[in-house]
């Protein structure tokens, strides 16, 4: 689980990349560099957490359907 939550955080900060939040805050631009990895964590940990969660529902689907 370790692993695909450091995938999701870097796949989202690979598209967040070309963003320059520079722009938005323009006197502050190492804190726009802090927003940018904060935002990929945040959202990498809740991309990660629904495809483990996805994943567990499908797995479990067999049982809840047949029983055991």
């Amino acid at each position: 689980m370790l692993s695909i939550n450091i995938l999701a955080v870097y796949f989202v900060f690979w598209l967040i990349r070309p963003i320059n939040f520079a722009k938005f805050m323009p006197y502050t631009p190492t804190q726009a560099m802090f927003l940018k990895i904060v935002m990929a964590i945040v959202v990498g940990y809740l991309l990660a957490s629904f495809f483990i969660s996805l994943t567990n529902w499908i797995l479990a689907m067999p049982s809840a359907v047949f029983g055991k």
